[in-house]
């Protein structure tokens, strides 16, 4: 991860323009723009300032360096997306994650990919759990709506009533797992991932919204959920490897 990436996940956390954080931090907004960009570097010191300005802790710490993450990442990136989840998951498991996606893409409500499989599906290393594909959404209610009329099924287990990162559970009648999540920490859900979405294209030709691996991180480091915490490591190889 490069500091680029520490700038804009700072301010994408913190939910600010650049204008605002440029007054919060005391750099001039044309600095921080060209820090993101990568056309500047930004000291360490200058980097402390941004993450205080942002509300959030810049944590340094120093390990042994896995070359084995960025090769598994090399590996992923050789494969075509449904291959990547073929790779990690059981065929049957795969091809459930599969239609659940293609649901989504023809999903007459706006959404986007988050969690595991959207960070798989760009060629992190880790594999995304159960298969279930999360997901925010443009209008909660429209694809709740949506979603029952197409006859799936919802799942009523305590994670749909959480006050912070809540997911509502479906099953697709023929086999298939969505999750529709909303209060996702890191992120101001739909409206906040939408600027750096990125189309994913299946092996049927339907293409996919799914965050972009940086929005994923931010969400990964500021998740309650161990298991999202956990892909945080994937997620800096990938991002050493893809803009």
């Amino acid at each position: 991860m490069t500091s680029a990436d520490i700038v804009r996940i700072a301010r994408h956390r913190a939910g600010l323009t650049q204008a605002q954080l440029a007054q919060r931090s005391g750099h001039p907004r044309e600095t921080i723009a060209r820090w993101e960009t990568g056309a500047r570097e930004p000291s360490f010191a200058a980097l402390r300032a941004i993450a205080e300005a942002a509300d959030v802790d810049l944590v340094i710490q120093l390990t042994r360096r896995d070359p084995s993450l960025l090769d598994a990442v090399d590996d992923q990136l050789e494969l075509s997306p449904p291959a990547r989840l073929e790779r990690l998951l059981a065929s049957e498991t795969a091809e459930d994650t599969v239609r659940a996606l293609n649901w989504l893409a023809r999903a007459g409500t706006p959404v986007i990919v988050i969690g595991g499989v959207a960070a798989v599906l760009q060629g992190a290393p880790q594999r995304p759990g159960s298969g279930r594909v999360e997901f925010v959404s443009a209008d909660a209610f429209a694809i709740d709506k949506e979603m029952r009329e197409a006859g799936l099924f919802p799942n009523d287990t305590d994670e749909r009533w959480l006050d912070t990162d809540a997911r509502a559970l479906w099953t697709l009648p023929e086999g298939g797992t969505l999750a529709l999540a909303t209060k996702v920490p890191g992120t101001d859900d739909y409206r906040d991932l939408r600027r750096n979405v990125r189309a994913v294209e299946l092996d049927s030709g339907i293409v996919v919204a799914v965050a972009h691996p940086r929005d994923l991180l931010r969400i990964a480091d500021a998740s309650p959920r161990d298991s999202e915490r956990a892909r945080a490591p994937g997620l800096r190889a990938l991002l050493d490897r893809v803009d």
